[in-house]
């Protein structure tokens, strides 16, 4: 893109991540259900044999959607609990994207756009979080993740920093989401790993 104004870059590189976004999703949504629980159990179980979450304390996760064919969290939940650690989930309030506690069985009520959140919304505090489990729609090799498009993740990952803590980012995927280059913007926050139904991949922040 050389030559273009940052405001033509930027506005190239939204046009590309929703050309990808909508292909992505759209491949994803084709897998066969009883493949996406399979790969989910895989993933679940690359998951919870993490150094970073067999010592964590407090692990951010969030609770998937199945409209959009995400990797399910049911049974990292499950596991995390059997481990005793401290779960939070993503919960939208005033356009940002926050922390709230939840254990197995919580009422849901459907959110802002269709993600499960609590019933009873407790916001924590989120300076002792150890890592934090992300939705994407693709990866590579970079780190680099593309999500829905709202950007919530990559502003509560600054936030985070800003307070001076720097969680562990970790990505759930199915290993066909992975692509050769994620369009980025200035702002996208880089993963330090990827876990999807074949293993866990890590990446190198230079």
């Amino acid at each position: 893109m050389t030559g273009m104004a940052t405001g033509e870059q930027d506005t190239a590189v939204a046009f590309q991540k929703a050309a990808l976004r909508a292909r992505m999703l759209a491949s994803r949504r084709l897998i066969p259900e009883p493949s996406r629980a399979e790969m989910s159990h895989s993933i679940a179980g690359y998951v919870l044999r993490l150094p970073e979450i067999l010592t964590a304390r407090s692990i951010h996760l969030y609770l998937s959607i199945p409209v959009h064919a995400e990797v399910d969290t049911a049974p990292i939940i499950e596991g995390l609990g059997a481990l005793g650690k401290a779960i939070l989930v993503p919960v939208i309030r005033d356009g940002k994207l926050f922390s709230a506690a939840f254990r197995k069985g919580d009422p849901l009520l459907p959110g802002q756009f269709g993600q499960p959140e609590p019933e009873v919304v407790s916001i924590v505090e989120e300076s002792y979080l150890d890592v934090v489990l992300m939705p994407l729609l693709a990866f590579d090799g970079s780190g680099y993740r593309l999500g829905y498009g709202k950007g919530y993740y990559d502003f509560f990952l600054q936030r985070l920093s800003k307070l001076g803590r720097n969680p562990c980012r970790i990505g759930l995927s199915f290993s066909q989401q992975m692509v050769d280059e994620i369009p980025a913007n200035e702002w996208d926050e880089v993963l330090d790993g990827v876990v999807h139904e074949q293993g866990i991949m890590r990446f190198s922040k230079s």
